[in-house]
């Protein structure tokens, strides 16, 4: 390309730019409700994500904490005790097991009713432990447990293993799971839903902004302009709508984080979760993902409110 084809692309992409710019001061008030209702439809969907992953790390550290306790009789040997630990070790991938002694159980026992008399009295009057050793597994999948229950529930444990507990912080995992998948659907819905509004938006916009210039469009197509230069500075208008709405959208989102993660901290210390490294923990890749989807359905929206003043 010449320096003087050079200079002439940067005159029109200069002009086009100068028009989009009028196109928003000529439209104000269309321009702020566009970007307003926009912003909040970004927000919305941000706020959805923010919740999912939310929901998902509340899931990681609801599983860290879960496990089975198995408690076994105080008649069960310390043979028959290895015998069920090796057969869990076999039926699930267990990442973790404690063993407490019946010694160790009857002094935890202790120490926890040392305030009742009554109940430390009873304990001094028997001659030996009433309680059993207790087996405590941890296990890398949380589906491993109800493998575990099924398994000891069989007729060779039912004389050593007095009982077990898991079925409460099951359920809390299955409906924390549930809650995930149904918030999943919803935002499924929800993005679809703002994506028709923006769509509808933006087309309004744009048929507004050529409809005050249909004169204008008339006269430039009479002395030679090509569709590409009366088509640039609507897309540019649009690219502004967009640009404008995920900015807004990045610096509503971070001032969220900034409220809600020091009270997020001390629920995921483990997991070391928070709503800034989820929307920003990739240099704002999410944003920039979200812009150019957001562009791509706003110039193919501009383009279908022009083609009336495009035809040749």
């Amino acid at each position: 390309m010449s320096f003087k084809h050079q200079v002439s692309f940067f005159i029109v992409v200069g002009r086009a730019i100068k028009y989009a710019f009028q196109n928003v001061a000529r439209n104000l008030g269309m321009t702020i409700i566009t970007i307003t209702i926009l912003t909040l439809a970004l927000v919305s969907v941000n706020v959805l994500i923010g919740l999912r992953g939310l929901t998902k790390a509340a899931i990681v550290a609801v599983e860290q904490q879960v496990d089975v306790s198995i408690f076994f009789t105080a008649q069960a040997t310390e043979a028959q005790i290895e015998q069920v630990k090796n057969y869990v070790y076999e039926v699930a991938a267990v990442s973790k097991s404690d063993y407490i002694s019946p010694e160790q159980a009857l002094a935890a026992f202790r120490a926890r009713h040392d305030a009742d008399a009554d109940i430390v009295k009873s304990l001094d009057v028997l001659e030996e432990n009433p309680l059993g050793a207790i087996l405590i597994v941890r296990t890398k999948d949380t589906a491993d447990y109800k493998k575990i229950l099924t398994a000891l529930a069989s007729d060779n444990f039912k004389t050593i293993v007095q009982k077990r507990s898991f079925e409460d912080r099951g359920r809390i995992v299955e409906n924390v799971q549930m809650l995930t998948n149904r918030l999943a659907q919803f935002s499924l819905g929800l993005a679809i839903l703002f994506a028709c509004i923006a769509v509808l938006i933006i087309f309004n916009a744009i048929r507004v902004a050529i409809y005050t210039q249909r004169d204008e469009i008339s006269i430039k197509k009479l002395v030679g302009a090509t569709n590409g230069f009366i088509r640039a500075p609507f897309l540019i208008e649009a690219m502004l709508y967009v640009a404008v709405a995920i900015g807004a959208t990045a610096g509503l989102i971070a001032s969220l984080a900034r409220v809600i993660d020091p009270l997020l901290g001390p629920l995921f210390i483990q997991g070391g979760f928070s709503l800034h490294s989820l929307f920003f923990g990739k240099g704002a890749l999410m944003f920039a993902v979200e812009f150019f989807i957001v562009l791509l359905i706003a110039w193919l929206t501009a383009t279908l409110a022009m083609r009336k003043y495009l035809r040749t």
